[in-house]
């Protein structure tokens, strides 16, 4: 089956993607990893050597000091393995009242407690990759010995008081499925993750997202010479959602490279698709993206809008 594009499917749905109100701040912090995990969208890995430099997260303060942002979302690669993450977290701080750190566990469990006590100085949310509570599964995707460094590493989080109800430490996990599959039901899934990890290792969490892997990077390398890319595509492209399109993240997030450039959320940045088509560095950015200005989209897109969508 011939793959419809994107912009086309928008179209025949009577759906427009554009910006609302920006109320997300995403910064990339680099491509350097840890791990070089089967379904990474961006390539990253232990041989990437692009990491923001002090420089330009001081102008990713100025910009979110220009600007009205709720929330600050830190990314990467691994964003821990930036040696300034500790300054961008407590420069940002003031200028926005959420900050949330993407973690793969394995990275967060390489720093020291310095790092840790600043997150939880600045109540930082921890979003943590933890694709599946089976061992060989985790391990698969994401190298020999990563799940039982993130059990450790979730042991250590409950243990200076994240995932706690009413402790205002929130620790959120997000489940990518292995392989060439969409992920199952949100719901059912976090309520499997919630009873097997107390259960087992007395582990407990705030929210699970299960979400939907992108094809772009290693993942896309790997559909393709794996002979499942159209059929993935086909699939993602058969569950569009035109209901999903209303509530995704990009319509009120921008996205900045380790470089300094601006997009419309980290996929784009992977795709290599500017903000507005034009390579804007942040230093010379007023203020947030205008509203109702049209978002750049690509094939990839699919994936945010199959099911539920990324929201």
């Amino acid at each position: 089956m011939v793959l419809e594009p994107f912009k086309t499917t928008l179209t025949r749905h009577k759906r427009k993607l554009v910006r609302n109100e920006t109320v997300t701040l995403q910064v990339n912090t680099g491509l350097l990893c840890n791990q070089s995990c089967r379904h990474c969208h961006l390539d990253a890995g232990p041989n990437r050597n692009e990491n923001m430099r002090l420089e330009t997260i001081n102008d990713v303060v100025d910009f979110a000091a220009r600007c009205n942002f709720e929330t600050v979302d830190i990314t990467g690669g691994a964003p821990e393995l930036n040696s300034h993450l500790v300054t961008l977290i407590e420069k940002v701080a003031p200028q926005v009242p959420r900050i949330m750190l993407r973690s793969n566990l394995s990275a967060l469990h390489r720093r020291n407690d310095r790092l840790l006590d600043r997150l939880k100085a600045n109540r930082v949310v921890i979003v943590a990759s933890f694709p599946s509570i089976n061992l060989s599964q985790t391990d698969t995707q994401r190298g020999e010995g990563v799940f039982e460094t993130s059990i450790r590493m979730l042991k250590n989080l409950n243990a200076i008081g994240y995932g706690r109800n009413g402790g205002g430490l929130e620790l959120n996990l997000v489940s990518n499925p292995t392989g060439a599959f969409l992920p199952p039901s949100q719901e059912e899934t976090e309520k499997r993750y919630h009873r097997i990890l107390e259960q087992k290792w007395g582990i407990v969490f705030n929210r699970l997202y299960n979400f939907a892997n992108v094809p772009l990077g290693r993942y896309r390398q790997w559909l393709i010479k794996s002979g499942n890319y159209d059929a993935y595509m086909n699939r993602l492209a058969s569950q569009f959602n035109p209901c999903a399109v209303d509530g995704l993240m990009c319509r009120a997030l921008v996205s900045i490279s380790w470089d300094g450039y601006l997009y419309d959320c980290d996929f784009n940045l992977a795709r290599g698709l500017f903000l507005g088509g034009q390579k804007v560095h942040v230093s010379e950015m007023p203020g947030p993206p205008a509203t109702g200005t049209p978002i750049s989209t690509a094939d990839h897109c699919y994936t945010c809008t199959a099911g539920t969508g990324f929201t």
